[in-house]
C-alpha cells in the first residue's frame, strides 16, 4: 500500500514555476516585470492565505468566521439568479419585493399569483448554440486572466463594487463548467466581460507600458468584450427580464466605462437600467423576493452593490444638477452588516490583536454613503434662491455632524498608523477628501451667480458674509486640487483616464477661474500660496481657518497648473481633452484681466499649491501602493522639471517638485 502523501500547493506564478525561479508572489511578480512580460504573470493556484484570495468573513456581532463555498454550486442551488415574473408583475409592472402594493394584497388574501417560476437550469438548444458562438469570439483565457487579476489588484479598490474572493472563485468555476447551457453562468460571463472591458481603460499603466496583451490591442479587446456582452445580454433578457444583483453589477461597470469614455448619454442609460433592476429585486429596501434565499456573503455583496449605486446616483445628480433617481436613504440606514476581510495584511495571525482597531476595507464607501445622505436632505430642503445665512448654517451643521466624526484614518488631519498595513488606505483617504471638498464647492457654488439687491448692499454684514463665502468656495476648490494632486502622484503621476482625477481637476479649476474673473472677489497679495494646505484645516472647520489667505495670484497659478494636468491627460482621454479646451478659454480671459490690471502672478507668488498636501503627509513608497518601484528625477530636455517613471523593482520612491504643465512620462 502506497503511503498517502500531501500534495504541495503551487503558490508561484505559472511562468516562474515552469522556469523554476523563486517567485515573490506579488502581482505582477519581480521576474515577470524584469522579463517585461507582466501579462504572463498568472497564478493558477490560489492559497487561502495569499492576499486577495483570502476569503474570511467576520460578523461583528457573532465574531465567528464563515467559509466561502469551495464551489458556487453549494450556494447556487439556493440562490437563483434567473427567474420569470409572476403574471401580475409581468403585465402590470408591480414590484414583487413590495409588501404594500396590489400584488402584496392579492398574495395576502389568497390569490393564486404567489408563485415565482424559476428558470435555473438550461437555455434552449438554439440559444445554447448562439451562446457558444459568442463565447468563441471572446479573447482567450490568457487575456481574460491577466485583465481579471489586474482589475482585482489595481482597479477594484476604487469602487469596491465587486468582492474579489467571491469574484475569483466564481471566475475559476466558470472555466470548469459548461458555461453555454446554464442561465446563471451566462449572466456571470457578462460580468466577466464587462469587468475586463472596464479594466482596459486603466491600461497602459506605469508597470505595464504596452498597449497590447498577448498580441491583441487593448482597443480590440475592449470592443470584443463589449460586443459579446451585449449579445449575451439580449439572450438573457429573453429568459429573465427582471435580472439580479449580478446584472446590477455589470450594468454599473458598463456605465463606468461609458463615463470614462465621455459617453454620458450611454452612461445615464446604463445607470438607469441598473437602478431599475435593483428596484425590481428589492435592493432599495434590502428585501429578498418571495422564495429567494441568499447566503450571508451574497446578501452582504448585494447590500454593497446598492450602496455603490446610491453613492454614484447622488454624485451624478450633484454633477449634472438633476434630482437623484434613487430615493433618499434614512440617516440611520445600515449599509453593511458584515466585515469582509480579504487582505492578508488585515488579519495577520502573528499580530492578530493589533488588527482590532484597523480601518475596515469598506469604510471609505460607508462614509461616502453617509455624506451623500446628508447632502441629499440638504438639497431637498434648500430653496430655489441662494440664501447666504442658511448656507452658512448648513456648512456648520456639516462640520458638526460629519467632519468631526470622521475616523482617525480618514480625518482631514489623519492618523497614518495603518497606512503601511493597508496599502490602499492612502488612496482611499484622498478619494474621500476630494469628495468632501467637492461637496463644499457644490454647496457654495450658487453664490457665483448671486447678486446683492439694493437693500442688501446697504447692509455691511451681508457684504461681509458674501465676501467670506467666496473665500470659502476658493479654499474648497484649492483643497480639491490639493487632494487630486496627491492622489495622482500616489498613482504614479502617469497618463490616466480615471475620471476621479479628471473631473475634479476640471470643475475645481473652473470655479477658481470664475472667482478670479469676478471683479468683487476679495484679494490679498501679501500671502504666499504655500501657506494653504490640508494640514492647516482644523477638525471643526476645514475652510474658515485660512480662507483669508486666498489671493488672485494663487488662483491664477493653480488654474494654470490644473490646465497643465488636463493637457497631459488629454493625450489618452477625450474627457480631459474637452475639459482642457474649455479651461484654456477661461485661462485666456484670466490672462487678459491679468494684463489689464497688472496684478498677474509674479515669481514671488509662484507656488505649487497642488503639492502642499503631499508635503503634509508621510507618503508611502510606491512599492507599498502598487508593488512596483518608482523613481522620479529631473528631466534632461531642459524644459523645467519633468517626471521620469521607471519600472525598476526594489528602488525607493523619491519625489522632486515639478511643473505639472511640463511633466512627461518616460519608461
Amino acid at each position: 500500500m502506497k503511503p498517502i502523501t500531501r500534495k504541495r500547493v503551487i503558490s508561484s506564478c505559472t511562468t516562474c514555476y515552469v522556469k523554476k525561479q523563486k517567485c515573490d508572489r506579488k502581482y505582477p511578480c519581480d521576474h515577470c516585470i524584469k522579463r517585461r512580460r507582466p501579462d504572463e504573470c498568472v497564478f493558477q493556484a490560489y492559497p487561502d492565505n495569499k492576499g486577495y484570495n483570502l476569503a474570511r468573513i467576520i460578523n461583528p456581532t457573532v465574531q465567528a468566521p464563515l467559509q466561502i463555498p469551495s464551489s458556487p454550486s453549494d450556494s447556487q442551488t439556493s440562490v437563483p439568479l434567473s427567474h420569470d415574473h409572476t403574471p401580475l408583475a409581468e403585465r402590470f409592472g408591480y414590484l414583487e419585493s413590495s409588501d404594500t402594493n396590489i400584488l402584496a394584497l392579492v398574495r395576502e388574501f389568497g390569490g393564486d399569483d404567489d408563485k415565482i417560476h424559476y428558470n435555473l437550469s438550461l437555455v434552449s438548444q438554439d440559444d445554447a448554440v448562439e451562446v457558444k458562438a459568442v463565447v468563441d469570439t471572446i479573447p482567450g483565457r490568457r487575456v481574460l486572466d491577466f485583465l481579471t487579476q489586474f482589475f482585482v489588484s489595481e482597479v477594484s479598490w476604487i469602487d469596491h463594487l465587486i468582492h474579489p474572493p467571491w469574484f475569483l472563485e466564481r471566475y475559476r468555476h466558470w472555466w470548469d463548467t459548461d458555461s453555454a447551457s446554464c442561465v446563471d453562468h451566462v449572466e456571470f460571463l457578462v460580468l466577466i466581460l464587462r469587468t475586463c472591458s472596464y479594466a482596459t481603460q486603466f491600461l497602459p499603466c506605469p508597470y505595464y507600458t504596452l498597449d497590447r496583451i498577448n498580441g491583441l490591442s487593448l482597443v480590440e479587446i475592449s470592443k470584443t468584450c463589449d460586443e459579446a456582452a451585449g449579445r449575451l445580454m439580449a439572450i438573457m433578457r429573453r429568459y429573465d427580464s427582471r435580472g439580479s444583483w449580478v446584472r446590477v453589477q455589470h450594468a454599473i461597470l458598463l456605465a463606468l466605462k461609458c463615463q470614462t469614455e465621455g459617453r454620458m448619454e450611454d452612461c445615464d442609460a446604463a445607470l438607469s437600467y441598473a437602478i431599475l433592476v435593483a428596484q425590481k429585486n428589492g435592493m432599495h429596501e434590502d428585501r429578498l423576493l418571495p422564495g429567494l434565499r441568499l447566503n450571508e456573503l451574497n446578501q452582504e455583496i448585494r447590500r454593497r452593490t446598492y450602496c455603490y449605486l446610491y453613492i454614484w446616483d447622488t454624485h451624478l445628480a450633484k454633477m449634472l444638477d438633476r434630482k437623484p433617481l434613487l430615493q433618499n436613504a434614512t440617516p440611520e440606514k445600515v449599509w453593511t452588516k458584515m466585515q469582509l476581510v480579504y487582505s492578508k495584511e488585515a488579519i495577520d495571525d502573528d499580530d492578530a490583536d493589533s488588527g482590532l482597531g484597523a480601518p475596515d476595507e469598506y469604510m471609505e464607501r460607508t462614509l461616502q454613503a453617509r455624506m451623500a445622505t446628508f447632502w441629499r436632505y440638504v438639497h431637498s430642503s434648500r430653496g430655489e434662491e441662494y440664501d447666504m445665512v442658511i448656507a452658512e448654517e448648513i456648512y456648520e451643521q456639516f462640520c458638526t455632524e460629519f467632519i468631526v466624526t470622521l475616523p482617525p484614518s480618514f480625518a482631514l488631519k489623519p492618523n497614518q498608523a495603518w497606512d503601511k498595513r493597508h496599502k490602499k488606505l492612502p488612496l482611499l483617504r484622498q478619494l474621500l477628501h476630494i469628495s468632501i471638498f467637492d461637496w463644499l464647492c457644490w454647496h457654495f457654488r450658487p453664490l457665483l451667480l448671486h447678486r446683492l439687491d439694493n437693500g442688501q448692499k446697504n447692509q455691511p454684514y451681508k457684504r461681509l458674509l458674501l465676501s467670506s463665502q467666496k473665500r470659502s468656495l476658493a479654499v474648497a476648490a484649492l483643497q480639491v486640487l490639493c487632494s487630486v494632486g496627491t492622489l495622482h502622484r500616489l498613482l504614479g503621476g502617469s497618463h490616466t483616464r480615471f475620471t476621479g482625477i479628471i473631473t475634479p481637476t476640471f470643475e475645481a479649476a473652473v470655479i477658481l477661474a470664475c472667482l478670479y474673473l469676478d471683479p468683487n472677489f476679495p484679494d490679498d497679495n501679501n500671502l504666499h500660496a504655500s501657506e494653504i494646505s490640508v494640514e492647516e484645516s482644523t477638525s471643526n472647520d476645514p475652510l474658515h481657518m485660512h480662507f483669508a489667505k486666498v489671493t488672485r495670484p494663487i488662483c491664477f497659478q493653480v488654474v494654470q497648473d490644473a490646465l497643465g494636468r488636463l493637457r497631459m491627460l488629454a493625450e489618452v482621454s477625450s474627457v480631459a481633452e474637452v475639459g482642457a479646451q474649455s479651461l484654456g478659454q477661461l485661462m485666456e480671459k484670466m490672462a487678459a484681466v491679468c494684463r489689464i490690471t497688472a496684478q498677474g502672478p509674479s515669481r514671488t507668488h509662484r507656488a505649487e499649491p497642488l503639492l502642499t498636501a503631499a508635503a503634509s503627509y508621510d507618503i508611502p513608497q510606491a512599492d507599498d501602493i502598487q508593488g512596483i518601484g518608482w523613481t522620479f528625477s529631473e528631466g534632461l530636455d531642459g524644459g523645467g522639471m519633468s517626471m521620469v517613471a521607471a519600472a525598476v523593482s526594489g528602488q525607493e520612491w523619491s519625489y522632486q517638485q515639478q511643473d505639472l504643465e511640463h511633466s512627461i512620462l518616460r519608461f
